[in-house]
């Protein structure tokens, strides 16, 4: 199975300079909790709302700042058209529980989560856990 059948499709992103506080903002509208960074439309970074709390709001960071503070560099990406089984593998080796799904331009097209393999197949989520949260 593709990466394309269980992504979330779409992906709401931001630009290196837009504010901690716009992020935020947009994360709660969205209802998500991690957003992919961009600069000329390809993914730079990602930021998590535990990354804004744990790096900005505990730091007494400016909100109006730009959201780069918060930002983790290392963005784990997986093309649209790979195995599913090549998404759990990159979350199991990079210890995260979300990765960014790209076209074959790196453009974002997407999200899959744990929660997205979990539907799929739920002894595969598991072993995927114990690896990431170990």
């Amino acid at each position: 199975m593709q990466v394309s059948e269980i992504m979330h499709k779409g992906v709401t992103t931001v630009n290196l300079n837009d504010s901690v506080r716009k992020v935020a903002e947009l994360m709660r509208q969205e209802d998500i909790g991690a957003v992919p960074i961009l600069d000329n439309n390809k993914p730079i970074g990602i930021v998590t709302d535990r990354d804004i709390v744990v790096s900005c709001v505990a730091e007494g960071y400016s909100m109006d700042k730009p959201i780069s503070h918060a930002m983790n560099e290392d963005v784990v990406c997986v093309r649209e058209n790979q195995d599913v089984s090549e998404a759990s593998k990159l979350m199991k080796d990079n210890q995260v529980s979300r990765v960014l799904v790209v076209d074959e331009a790196q453009r974002p097209v997407g999200m899959i989560s744990l929660h997205d393999l979990a539907h799929l197949n739920s002894e595969m989520e598991g072993e995927t856990v114990k690896k990431i949260k170990h």
